[in-house]
């Protein structure tokens, strides 16, 4: 089973992702650990969370995006268009400590000749440890796709909602209640707010439409003449519509939390709401035709235009409406099967974000070719020049008010990498100008200077004999290490080993997850704004994360217990990754996930 993100092009151009169905990764109870990032956590699953690593992100006209919550939405971007050779179900339920429970479901078939659908749900509940801590996600997303018997048309569809309800306690009153295990009953622990919560919905649809401008070419005959056939490429028109709401309110707004920021202006209660609503429309042209990844395709253009409608409001006293054309193009060449050039570019004009431009380029060459080499080196470079997101700009709420005009902020990365046998090994370097940030008052400010960031890291996903390995490791060099607070070094490696039992019945995989970061003054977390800002007080890290997992697959099920925070049995109880916020303690997971196929 395979998919593919986003539209039609990314199912021509590659070969689709494999689903991972493997025991590897079958522990990876949330989304949060599916990947070899590395982020703090507040006190429970499904909660605001914040990457150790300083990813720039395009904010593409408009920022509807939730930085502290991303990886539990689904969206247009994320949606997964299942590619069913049959039909193909797949259920995996999650049982933890504390009633916690996690369920995903994906489903996909063809429902009939050339029509495609998918499905799939994703819900977290957990009533959490500590006082006012409980996180209630669901999200589900549905997809739909067509394509005529000559492939001349296609058409697929999408529909997601998601609803993330998250209850904000503020932390701990104390830190040494917990670091002095002075309380070993977690919900008796003063926590510094007790009604406050996080309520965030995000939903939308959308299609995507392609018409190819040619008629299908003939299949070669060795008895005729070979004729030139010349595709004049495809014709894509796309619609989306996407609605974020976004709904933090507290019954205590004089809690003595909140003393150190701005004045309150409804003493009774916080109902501080901000919704978005954006429509898009593009049309493009490029020229794929009815090329496909096995066609070995060596060349690929594609320029289109895409008009916005946005309307924001909540968080000041009008809403505001903005319209924009947006301009973007792409290239892709291959050279001789062993070099491969991509190109991307994106221009925003309107009133709101005008001139804010992407540019991205990106080479890889393998030594020697595509199907025989010595390994490959990638190098790529992007340059993203931005008004900063709404939310430094103006802001109002019961808790929090400014007004700001920052200029542009510009990122620009330079990235090499050497890959080879599941092995790379690469550097980034970052630059930042006029970086913007949320400070030690939790107000935002705008770093008139430039500082950089410079990476080393290496990755490693092998299989050697019977042992796999999967991991990351990241060295920082920080130009400005008062301005953007990250670990100095992270990593976190996983190593299993498989045994087959009962001839080859069942397999049996052992497995040890081993996550560690020098110790940092972690951004503090503010319910109230959804959002991490600066901090000097706390440091956090400098200990061990390690989980226990013992997997079994049998036929089309896979099967897991696991032991989370190995590292709280030794009595050190100094594991708080965002100041106030401790992690949760030792606890065993149950799981199953079963595969059906007709």
């Amino acid at each position: 089973m395979k998919y593919y993100h986003v539209s039609f092009d990314s199912l021509f151009l590659t070969s689709g992702k494999p689903v991972d169905t493997g025991l590897m990764s079958v522990s990876d109870v949330d989304r949060l650990s599916r990947s070899l990032a590395i982020y703090t956590t507040l006190t429970n699953t499904g909660l605001a969370y914040n990457n150790t690593r300083l990813e720039p992100v395009f904010n593409n006209g408009f920022d509807i995006s939730h930085r502290a919550f991303d990886a539990y939405l689904v969206n247009e971007q994320s949606i997964r268009y299942l590619i069913p050779v049959q039909p193909f179900t797949e259920l995996t339920y999650t049982s933890g400590s504390k009633k916690e429970q996690q369920l995903n479901l994906s489903f996909g078939r063809e429902l009939m000749p050339r029509l495609f659908v998918g499905m799939e749900f994703y819900l977290v509940n957990s009533p959490g440890p500590y006082k006012n801590s409980k996180s209630d996600n669901k999200s589900v997303s549905i997809t739909a796709r067509y394509h005529t018997v000559n492939e001349r048309y296609a058409a697929s569809l999408f529909y997601f909602q998601n609803k993330l309800l998250m209850q904000e306690n503020g932390g701990i009153t104390n830190d040494y209640i917990f670091t002095g295990n002075q309380e070993t009953d977690r919900r008796i622990i003063p926590v510094n707010l007790t009604t406050a919560q996080n309520k965030v919905k995000e939903s939308g649809f959308g299609f995507e439409q392609y018409f190819n401008l040619s008629a299908q070419p003939a299949k070669p005959d060795s008895l005729q003449p070979k004729k030139n056939n010349i595709q004049i490429g495809r014709i894509t028109h796309r619609f989306s519509y996407h609605r974020n709401q976004m709904l933090f309110t507290e019954s205590d707004p004089l809690a003595e939390y909140y003393a150190g920021f701005d004045t309150v202006l409804d003493t009774e209660k916080t109902y501080d709401s901000v919704y978005q609503q954006v429509v898009k429309n593009s049309l493009q042209w490029n020229t794929l035709g009815y090329r496909k990844y096995n066609d070995d395709i060596p060349f690929y253009l594609v320029a289109g235009i895409e008009h916005a409608y946005i309307q924001h409001g909540g968080f000041t006293e009008k809403p505001g409406y903005y319209t924009q054309l947006n301009p973007y193009a792409g290239i892709r060449i291959g050279l001789l099967k062993s070099a491969f050039l991509d190109g991307t570019a994106k221009l925003i004009t309107g009133k709101y974000s005008q001139g804010d431009l992407m540019l991205k380029a990106r080479l890889h060459q393998y030594l020697g070719t595509k199907a025989k080499n010595v390994g490959s080196l990638t190098f790529s470079a992007e340059l993203i020049n931005q008004d900063p997101s709404w939310f430094f700009q103006q802001y109002t709420s019961n808790h929090f008010r400014w007004e700001n005009q920052f200029s542009k902020s510009k990122f620009v990365t330079f990235e090499g990498a050497y890959s080879w046998h599941g092995f790379t090994g690469g550097a980034k370097w970052q630059v930042l100008d006029r970086y913007t940030y949320l400070n030690k008052s939790a107000k935002p400010q705008q770093f008139t200077g430039t500082t950089t960031l410079f990476d080393v890291y290496s990755n490693i996903d092998a299989v050697v004999g019977k042992f796999a390995i999967k991991g990351t490791f990241h060295y920082l060099l920080n130009g400005n290490d008062t301005l953007i607070h990250l670990p100095d070094f992270t990593m976190k490696i996983k190593v299993a080993f498989s045994q087959e039992l009962f001839n080859r019945a069942a397999v049996l995989q052992p497995a040890i997850i081993y996550t560690y970061y020098t110790a940092y003054k972690a951004d503090a977390y503010m319910p109230a704004l959804r959002a991490f800002y600066l901090q000097d007080e706390k440091l956090t890290g400098g200990y061990p994360f390690i989980d226990l997992v013992l997997a079994l697959k049998v036929k089309r099920a896979n099967i897991f217990l696991k032991y989370a925070n190995l590292f709280g049995l030794t009595g050190d109880y100094s594991y708080i990754s965002v100041p106030h916020y401790p992690m949760r303690d030792p606890r065993f997971y149950f799981g199953v996930s079963w595969r059906f196929y007709q």
